[in-house]
Protein backbone atom coordinates (compact mmCIF):
# COMPACT_ATOMS: atom_id res chain seq x y z
CA UNK A 1 0.00 0.00 0.00
CA UNK A 2 1.50 2.99 -1.32
CA UNK A 3 1.55 5.85 1.57
CA UNK A 4 0.07 9.18 0.91
CA UNK A 5 2.75 12.00 0.58
CA UNK A 6 2.44 15.34 1.53
CA UNK A 7 3.04 17.92 -1.53
CA UNK A 8 5.44 19.96 0.76
CA UNK A 9 8.58 17.48 -0.54
CA UNK A 10 7.48 18.03 -4.21
CA UNK A 11 7.62 21.70 -3.10
CA UNK A 12 10.92 21.28 -1.39
CA UNK A 13 12.38 19.54 -4.37
CA UNK A 14 11.97 22.30 -6.83
CA UNK A 15 13.03 24.70 -4.90
CA UNK A 16 16.38 22.80 -4.24
CA UNK A 17 16.68 23.20 -8.22
CA UNK A 18 16.13 26.68 -8.51
CA UNK A 19 18.55 27.23 -5.62
CA UNK A 20 21.53 25.41 -7.03
CA UNK A 21 20.91 26.18 -10.59
CA UNK A 22 21.61 30.13 -8.87
CA UNK A 23 23.97 29.65 -6.30
CA UNK A 24 27.69 28.94 -5.98
CA UNK A 25 28.37 26.32 -3.04
CA UNK A 26 30.97 27.84 -0.33
CA UNK A 27 34.52 26.17 -1.16
CA UNK A 28 36.54 24.17 1.69
CA UNK A 29 33.31 23.80 4.47
CA UNK A 30 35.37 20.73 5.64
CA UNK A 31 39.01 21.49 7.70
CA UNK A 32 41.90 19.94 6.74
CA UNK A 33 41.35 17.28 8.71
CA UNK A 34 38.41 16.20 7.47
CA UNK A 35 40.17 16.66 4.36
CA UNK A 36 42.84 14.14 5.41
CA UNK A 37 40.11 11.83 6.41
CA UNK A 38 40.79 10.41 10.12
CA UNK A 39 42.40 6.16 10.05
CA UNK A 40 38.61 5.76 12.06
CA UNK A 41 35.61 7.79 13.66
CA UNK A 42 34.47 7.08 17.10
CA UNK A 43 30.92 8.18 15.89
CA UNK A 44 29.12 10.78 13.77
CA UNK A 45 29.43 13.57 16.11
CA UNK A 46 33.53 13.58 15.74
CA UNK A 47 33.38 14.03 12.06
CA UNK A 48 30.54 16.64 11.83
CA UNK A 49 32.77 18.94 14.46
CA UNK A 50 35.29 18.52 11.70
CA UNK A 51 32.60 20.47 9.62
CA UNK A 52 32.81 24.64 9.18
CA UNK A 53 29.50 25.78 9.00
CA UNK A 54 27.85 27.65 5.77
CA UNK A 55 25.09 29.72 5.54
CA UNK A 56 22.01 27.15 4.24
CA UNK A 57 19.93 27.40 1.46
CA UNK A 58 15.97 27.79 1.92
CA UNK A 59 15.42 24.30 0.79
CA UNK A 60 17.73 22.96 2.94
CA UNK A 61 16.37 24.41 6.25
CA UNK A 62 13.27 23.12 5.04
CA UNK A 63 14.63 19.57 4.01
CA UNK A 64 16.40 19.45 7.51
CA UNK A 65 12.91 20.37 9.46
CA UNK A 66 10.77 17.99 7.22
CA UNK A 67 13.23 15.26 8.04
CA UNK A 68 13.05 15.36 11.63
CA UNK A 69 9.64 14.79 11.69
CA UNK A 70 9.85 12.17 9.24
CA UNK A 71 12.26 10.07 11.54
CA UNK A 72 10.11 11.13 14.30
CA UNK A 73 7.55 9.50 12.30
CA UNK A 74 9.41 6.36 12.21
CA UNK A 75 10.24 6.50 15.92
CA UNK A 76 6.04 7.07 16.93
CA UNK A 77 4.82 4.19 14.67
CA UNK A 78 7.54 1.66 16.19
CA UNK A 79 7.17 2.47 19.71
CA UNK A 80 3.50 1.79 18.79
CA UNK A 81 3.98 -1.72 17.08
CA UNK A 82 6.71 -2.58 19.94
CA UNK A 83 3.71 -2.29 21.94
CA UNK A 84 1.21 -3.75 20.14
CA UNK A 85 3.48 -6.94 18.77
CA UNK A 86 6.14 -6.89 21.79
CA UNK A 87 9.06 -7.60 19.15
CA UNK A 88 12.17 -6.65 20.08
CA UNK A 89 12.58 -5.25 16.12
CA UNK A 90 9.99 -2.91 16.96
CA UNK A 91 11.54 -0.76 20.26
CA UNK A 92 14.94 -1.42 19.16
CA UNK A 93 14.89 0.48 15.94
CA UNK A 94 12.63 3.11 17.54
CA UNK A 95 15.49 3.76 19.37
CA UNK A 96 17.24 4.18 16.61
CA UNK A 97 15.35 6.52 15.19
CA UNK A 98 15.29 8.67 18.16
CA UNK A 99 19.08 8.91 17.52
CA UNK A 100 18.40 9.30 14.45
CA UNK A 101 16.21 12.41 15.35
CA UNK A 102 19.24 13.68 17.65
CA UNK A 103 21.29 13.74 14.75
CA UNK A 104 19.18 15.74 12.44
CA UNK A 105 18.19 18.24 16.00
CA UNK A 106 22.40 18.73 15.76
CA UNK A 107 21.92 20.42 12.44
CA UNK A 108 18.92 22.52 13.28
CA UNK A 109 21.20 23.59 16.53
CA UNK A 110 24.02 24.04 14.34
CA UNK A 111 22.57 26.59 12.11
CA UNK A 112 20.10 27.68 14.50
CA UNK A 113 17.33 26.86 12.26
CA UNK A 114 13.76 28.26 13.34
CA UNK A 115 11.60 25.34 13.69
CA UNK A 116 7.96 24.92 15.39
CA UNK A 117 8.88 21.96 17.08
CA UNK A 118 7.51 22.44 20.65
CA UNK A 119 5.96 19.00 21.61
CA UNK A 120 7.95 15.36 21.27
CA UNK A 121 5.06 13.42 22.38
CA UNK A 122 4.55 10.56 20.20
CA UNK A 123 2.22 10.78 17.56
CA UNK A 124 2.36 14.91 17.83
CA UNK A 125 3.45 16.35 14.60
CA UNK A 126 3.25 19.53 13.04
CA UNK A 127 2.84 18.73 9.71
CA UNK A 128 -0.64 17.55 9.55
CA UNK A 129 -0.23 15.10 6.68
CA UNK A 130 2.55 13.52 8.77
CA UNK A 131 -0.32 13.25 11.92
CA UNK A 132 -2.60 11.45 9.87
CA UNK A 133 -0.20 9.03 8.30
CA UNK A 134 0.69 8.24 11.90
CA UNK A 135 -3.08 7.24 12.50
CA UNK A 136 -2.86 4.59 9.35
CA UNK A 137 0.17 3.39 9.64
CA UNK A 138 -0.41 2.64 13.45
CA UNK A 139 -3.61 1.05 12.55
CA UNK A 140 -2.75 -0.98 9.56
CA UNK A 141 0.57 -1.71 11.69
CA UNK A 142 -1.97 -3.38 14.26
CA UNK A 143 -3.71 -5.50 12.14
CA UNK A 144 -1.19 -8.52 11.84
CA UNK A 145 2.07 -9.09 12.71
CA UNK A 146 2.91 -9.12 8.95
CA UNK A 147 0.68 -6.02 8.21
CA UNK A 148 3.67 -4.31 10.81
CA UNK A 149 6.76 -5.83 9.15
CA UNK A 150 5.16 -4.50 6.07
CA UNK A 151 4.91 -1.08 7.64
CA UNK A 152 8.28 -0.99 8.86
CA UNK A 153 9.60 -1.62 5.39
CA UNK A 154 7.25 1.10 4.01
CA UNK A 155 8.49 3.53 6.34
CA UNK A 156 12.24 2.52 5.69
CA UNK A 157 11.37 2.47 1.84
CA UNK A 158 9.95 6.37 2.26
CA UNK A 159 12.81 7.33 4.13
CA UNK A 160 15.67 6.11 2.23
CA UNK A 161 13.83 7.99 -1.16
CA UNK A 162 13.46 11.12 0.66
CA UNK A 163 16.81 10.87 1.92
CA UNK A 164 18.61 9.99 -1.59
CA UNK A 165 16.84 12.99 -3.03
CA UNK A 166 18.44 15.45 -0.13
CA UNK A 167 21.31 13.92 -0.68
CA UNK A 168 20.97 14.52 -4.76
CA UNK A 169 19.91 18.51 -4.05
CA UNK A 170 22.59 19.42 -1.05
CA UNK A 171 25.77 20.57 -1.80
CA UNK A 172 26.05 21.26 2.12
CA UNK A 173 28.80 18.46 3.91
CA UNK A 174 27.04 18.45 7.18
CA UNK A 175 23.85 17.69 5.80
CA UNK A 176 25.34 15.00 3.21
CA UNK A 177 27.70 13.59 6.30
CA UNK A 178 23.67 13.22 8.48
CA UNK A 179 21.72 12.04 5.88
CA UNK A 180 24.17 9.61 4.39
CA UNK A 181 24.64 7.85 8.14
CA UNK A 182 20.91 8.03 8.18
CA UNK A 183 20.31 6.38 5.15
CA UNK A 184 22.95 3.76 5.83
CA UNK A 185 20.71 3.31 9.26
CA UNK A 186 17.49 2.73 7.29
CA UNK A 187 19.37 0.29 4.82
CA UNK A 188 19.80 -1.75 8.19
CA UNK A 189 16.35 -1.31 9.23
CA UNK A 190 14.93 -2.29 5.64
CA UNK A 191 17.18 -5.23 5.69
CA UNK A 192 15.82 -6.43 9.05
CA UNK A 193 12.45 -6.02 8.20
CA UNK A 194 12.73 -7.53 4.79
CA UNK A 195 14.28 -10.94 6.37
CA UNK A 196 11.69 -10.50 8.75
CA UNK A 197 8.69 -10.46 6.65
CA UNK A 198 11.26 -13.11 4.54
CA UNK A 199 10.90 -15.04 7.57
CA UNK A 200 7.09 -15.28 7.26
CA UNK A 201 6.81 -16.12 4.16
CA UNK A 202 5.96 -12.77 2.39
CA UNK A 203 7.74 -11.18 -0.14
CA UNK A 204 8.46 -7.26 0.34
CA UNK A 205 7.99 -4.83 -3.11
CA UNK A 206 9.01 -1.65 -2.41
CA UNK A 207 6.68 1.34 -3.56
CA UNK A 208 9.24 4.62 -3.70
CA UNK A 209 12.60 2.72 -4.58
CA UNK A 210 13.31 1.98 -7.56
CA UNK A 211 14.01 -2.35 -8.04
CA UNK A 212 17.57 -1.36 -9.23
CA UNK A 213 18.79 0.23 -5.95
CA UNK A 214 16.32 -1.76 -3.79
CA UNK A 215 17.83 -5.39 -5.14
CA UNK A 216 21.36 -3.68 -4.29
CA UNK A 217 20.25 -2.93 -0.99
CA UNK A 218 19.13 -6.30 -0.14
CA UNK A 219 21.95 -8.10 -1.82
CA UNK A 220 24.44 -6.17 0.15
CA UNK A 221 25.12 -7.42 4.11
CA UNK A 222 24.45 -4.68 6.47
CA UNK A 223 26.64 -1.53 7.07
CA UNK A 224 28.57 -2.07 10.22
CA UNK A 225 31.23 -1.04 12.13
CA UNK A 226 32.03 1.86 10.09
CA UNK A 227 30.38 5.46 8.81
CA UNK A 228 30.04 7.35 5.79
CA UNK A 229 32.04 11.14 5.61
CA UNK A 230 30.47 14.02 3.79
CA UNK A 231 32.01 12.82 0.63
CA UNK A 232 30.79 9.11 0.71
CA UNK A 233 33.99 8.06 2.12
CA UNK A 234 33.90 4.41 4.60
CA UNK A 235 35.12 5.20 7.49
CA UNK A 236 35.61 2.74 9.96
CA UNK A 237 34.01 2.86 13.78
CA UNK A 238 36.98 3.03 16.33
CA UNK A 239 36.22 0.71 19.06
CA UNK A 240 32.17 0.14 18.37
CA UNK A 241 30.36 -2.95 19.25
CA UNK A 242 27.67 -4.38 16.42
CA UNK A 243 24.55 -4.89 17.89
CA UNK A 244 21.41 -6.75 16.33
CA UNK A 245 17.47 -6.81 16.13
CA UNK A 246 15.53 -9.20 17.91
CA UNK A 247 12.29 -11.13 16.38
CA UNK A 248 12.34 -13.78 18.59
CA UNK A 249 9.29 -14.18 20.78
CA UNK A 250 7.48 -16.87 22.69
CA UNK A 251 8.71 -19.22 24.92
CA UNK A 252 11.22 -22.45 25.29
CA UNK A 253 14.33 -21.55 23.42
CA UNK A 254 16.41 -19.07 22.86
CA UNK A 255 16.62 -16.44 19.72
CA UNK A 256 19.52 -16.50 17.43
CA UNK A 257 22.21 -14.04 17.58
CA UNK A 258 21.81 -11.01 15.83
CA UNK A 259 25.66 -9.91 14.73
CA UNK A 260 27.64 -9.25 17.77
CA UNK A 261 24.40 -8.29 19.74
CA UNK A 262 22.95 -10.36 22.23
CA UNK A 263 20.98 -13.16 21.90
CA UNK A 264 17.51 -12.94 19.87
CA UNK A 265 14.47 -13.13 22.26
CA UNK A 266 12.75 -16.56 22.82
CA UNK A 267 10.85 -18.23 20.34
CA UNK A 268 9.99 -21.49 18.40
CA UNK A 269 11.37 -22.24 14.96
CA UNK A 270 15.18 -21.31 14.24
CA UNK A 271 16.12 -18.19 12.69
CA UNK A 272 18.76 -16.21 11.52
CA UNK A 273 20.59 -13.11 13.89
CA UNK A 274 21.58 -9.78 11.90
CA UNK A 275 23.77 -7.12 12.85
CA UNK A 276 23.28 -3.69 13.68
CA UNK A 277 25.48 -1.06 12.76
CA UNK A 278 23.75 2.12 14.40
CA UNK A 279 23.80 -0.08 17.70
CA UNK A 280 20.10 -0.86 17.81
CA UNK A 281 19.45 -2.04 21.59
CA UNK A 282 20.71 -2.17 24.85
CA UNK A 283 24.02 -2.69 25.83
CA UNK A 284 27.26 -0.65 25.57
CA UNK A 285 28.92 0.96 22.77
CA UNK A 286 27.05 2.89 19.36
CA UNK A 287 28.16 2.80 15.69
CA UNK A 288 26.39 6.00 14.65
CA UNK A 289 28.00 7.91 17.59
CA UNK A 290 25.29 9.50 19.43
CA UNK A 291 24.68 9.18 22.74
CA UNK A 292 26.98 9.46 26.09
CA UNK A 293 29.77 6.67 25.28
CA UNK A 294 28.72 5.91 22.39
CA UNK A 295 24.93 5.00 23.06
CA UNK A 296 23.83 1.81 23.52
CA UNK A 297 24.20 -0.89 21.11
CA UNK A 298 22.52 -3.71 19.67
CA UNK A 299 20.53 -6.43 22.07
CA UNK A 300 18.74 -8.50 20.46
CA UNK A 301 19.29 -10.72 16.91
CA UNK A 302 17.14 -11.24 14.42
CA UNK A 303 15.05 -14.55 14.05
CA UNK A 304 13.59 -16.96 16.65
CA UNK A 305 15.23 -19.61 18.77
CA UNK A 306 14.87 -23.41 18.31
Amino acid sequence: MRINRSLTWIAIIALAVTSLAITTPAEAQRRSAMQVGPKCAGGVGALFDEIEPVALLDFEETAVLYMWEEEKLARDVYLALANTWQLPIFGNIAEAEERHMALVWKLIETYGIVHPFTDDTPGVFVDTSLAQLYVDLVARGELSLIDGLEVGADIEDLDLYDLYQILEATENDHLQLVFRNLAKGSRNHLRAFVRALAAQDVTYAPTYLDPTTYDAILAADMERRMFYGADGEVIPACGRTVGGFGMGRGINGNGGNGGNGGNGGQGAGSGSGTGECDGTGGGSGECDGSGPNGGPNGGNGSGGGN
